[in-house]
């Protein structure tokens, strides 16, 4: 019986399919050509550092071509954009012409172009205006399973279940913690995340690349409020425009229908005045989005909205502490405050930020915070309610019936 082993073990062995290798990174080896421009080193495309860009002048047509390495061919092309969204084609080589293989709305900010085995293309605005071409990274990928870091970018969804407000990119994970990872990744949810302030290139391709970790696949809405630095509400609703930014939440609200929103802390954590902003916006806006009164535009487009639960972070009254710390099984059995982790390590610029202890004076750089911090990210109080109060307090949905 022995003897037939082996035999029975190559047979099995030969019926398992298999496993798809992974597509090679193959950028470094590619034969890349820059339009002229004033940012136009051929490393700060493929230098993986986000801070730098190509950018080109504004012409007509402005391209970067690449050539693929010999006997490699190219089969995608990841583009993370640096500047105002726009559309955009890739055009390949093809019997001496060039042909367009693939066309974008320019949506969004990465995006993934699929190849069939280039050896030669070309990127470019589809306008035929003069305009400039903006790209912080660019990744070429050959032939096999794509990594797990390329975005696929879906559309926000019409009806949300739970809408996040940040004052900042990185905020939705230092101060709500584990919330994005446990309702967008671990309970697959529709869970939008709206930003007020993005003023930095590399910023935006932070936040994308922490909220991808973090689980999130519909693509967030990114404000264009200045990022002041102020202690005061009023000096923030001063530089945003306290009608525009109001305007803008309640069009949030009513666009996404959420049943849960959840922002900061009406002291502003450690006192930032754009924080604080954020929760007074919510606790004005939420009644302005279930009348019909306030900004007639948003209420003709989508209709008034009445938002069932607001969480403020810290809030005193009505507190909740959640429970990030238990194992996910969408993440590999990490928990959500390690995802959360996770998703701010993306933040490289905000590493070597943070602020002075009022109490020992010393200077702290920002961290997740940890559940007996002063700022913990685990603490919530419920400041706005149409089902009730929490019992259990262990869940942004308690009261909600979730489809």
């Amino acid at each position: 019986m022995k003897k037939f082993i082996p035999l029975f073990l190559l047979m099995l062995v030969m019926c398992i399919p298999a496993l798809a290798q992974e597509a090679s990174d193959i950028t470094a080896d590619c034969e890349i050509t820059l339009s002229p421009g004033k940012y136009k080193t051929l490393d700060r495309i493929c230098d993986r550092d986000w801070h730098t860009i190509y950018l080109s002048n504004k012409m007509k047509k402005p391209s970067v071509t690449v050539k693929a390495p010999k006997d490699t061919p190219m089969h995608g092309v990841y583009v993370c954009f640096g500047d105002k969204l726009a559309p955009w084609q890739v055009q390949a080589k093809q019997g001496g012409e060039w042909v367009t293989v693939f066309e974008s709305e320019g949506l969004y900010a990465h995006e993934f172009a699929p190849l069939d085995g280039e050896k030669e293309i070309r990127i470019l605005p589809l306008t035929d205006k003069q305009t400039t071409l903006c790209i912080g990274e660019m990744f070429v990928y050959g032939e096999g399973e794509l990594p797990s870091t390329v975005q696929f970018w879906q559309p926000a969804p019409e009806k949300a279940d739970l809408l996040v407000l940040s004052a900042h990119p990185d905020d939705e994970v230092l101060f709500f913690g584990g919330a994005i990872p446990y309702y967008a990744g671990e309970k697959q949810m529709d869970v939008v995340v709206v930003y007020a302030t993005c003023n930095m290139m590399e910023r935006r391709s932070e936040l994308l690349n922490g909220l991808w970790t973090c689980g999130v696949k519909t693509y967030p809405v990114i404000g264009d409020f200045w990022d002041k630095y102020a202690t005061k509400v009023d000096k923030i609703y001063d530089a945003w425009g306290k009608t525009a930014s109001q305007k803008f939440i309640v069009e949030q609200l009513r666009r996404f229908k959420p049943e849960v929103v959840v922002t900061h802390d009406t002291n502003g954590e450690y006192g930032h005045g754009a924080h604080k902003t954020c929760a007074d916006l919510m606790l004005k806006c939420i009644p302005m989005a279930a009348g019909s009164e306030k900004f007639t535009d948003s209420y003709n487009a989508y209709g008034a909205w009445e938002v069932k639960k607001l969480y403020l972070h810290l809030y005193p009254e009505n507190q909740i502490e959640m429970d990030w710390d238990q194992p996910l099984s969408a993440f590999d059995g990490k928990t959500g405050y390690e995802m959360a982790v996770e998703g701010y390590n993306w933040h490289f610029s905000q590493h070597d930020q943070g602020q002075k202890n009022k109490a020992t004076g010393e200077f702290e750089y920002f961290i997740v915070e940890p559940r007996d911090s002063d700022y913990s990210c685990y603490r919530f109080g419920l400041a706005h309610t149409t089902v009730g109060p929490d019992v259990e307090k262990n869940d942004f949905f308690e009261n909600i019936p979730v489809e």
